[in-house]
């Protein structure tokens, strides 16, 4: 069940990605000849034009790549981090254990989305800023479950043994551990995607995204004001905003329960 509705959901922002690349559109590219084309008319305006005459499929098949983007990279940093300090922590313990779990303890205790505003309207919304100030709190997810797995590895037998035939700890971290922790702390990634794509996409609802990379918020704030006559222009690009959304959540349960079914075996 859970593939076929990944596939459902896939279809449309992969209908819109095809459509950018293909088709060569620019997102800003203004017609005033041609304002308010209505969708499903002309196959290089398969969605219409907004009040200032641009391509509205350019425009979300843009932002659906802005969004996927920052995302992935502050995913991807998140994940680094965090699996890093969550094995350093899980492994050795002591000192080092008790100054990773406090780290955690605050970025999760601190409201992130406050400071990513913050951060974003003092320094600027560049997309640099965006991942960094993700990535601040995005990291402690992962450092959790890399945490728990090295706790419960390091006293396996093969860890032991290791450990009698003179391997170093990083050795035996890269070797024996990190194999293990990657695989539980995988499925976390698809979650985190989804919650930078809303993130990045309330951060354009907001404003604080520049007008240079087009955010799926940005499009649906910016014709709010045309919702009761145009629905179409917020619908569209919130459709989009959705459809990624759902789809890295439905990978990630999907992943869930592979790696529930095989641990069951």
């Amino acid at each position: 069940m859970l593939p076929f509705l990944i596939l459902i959901f896939s279809a449309y922002p992969l209908f819109i990605i095809s459509f950018y690349f293909i088709s060569g559109c620019s997102p800003y590219n203004i017609d005033l000849k041609n304002i308010f084309l209505p969708p499903f008319v002309d196959f290089d305006f398969p969605f219409g034009t907004n009040e200032f005459g641009q391509n509205l499929a350019c425009m979300i098949g843009k932002g659906v790549l802005n969004s996927l983007k920052v995302s992935s990279l502050a995913s991807f940093i998140s994940f680094s981090i965090g699996t890093a300090l969550g094995l350093i922590s899980g492994y050795f313990g002591g000192i080092r254990d008790l100054l990773v779990s406090r780290l955690i303890d605050f970025f999760q205790g601190f409201p992130s989305l406050v400071f990513v505003i913050f951060i974003v309207a003092i320094f600027g919304g560049g997309d640099d800023k965006i991942i960094l100030s993700l990535t601040v709190f995005g990291w402690t997810s992962f450092a959790r479950i890399a945490r728990v797995e090295a706790m419960r590895l390091k006293e396996s037998d093969f860890i032991l043994s290791a450990r009698v035939i003179g391997l170093s700890s990083a050795m035996i971290i890269l070797r024996y551990v990190l194999p293990f922790v990657v695989p539980a702390v995988f499925t976390q990634l698809f979650f985190s995607f989804s919650a930078f794509i809303l993130a990045e996409g309330g951060l354009g609802f907001l404003g604080l995204r520049p007008a240079k990379s087009l955010s799926l918020g940005a499009i649906i704030s910016d014709e709010m004001d045309y919702i009761m006559t145009y629905p179409r222009l917020v619908i569209f690009p919130g459709l989009a905003l959705t459809s990624l959304v759902v789809v890295f959540n439905l990978l990630g349960q999907h992943i869930m329960k592979k790696k529930i079914r095989r641990q069951s075996l």
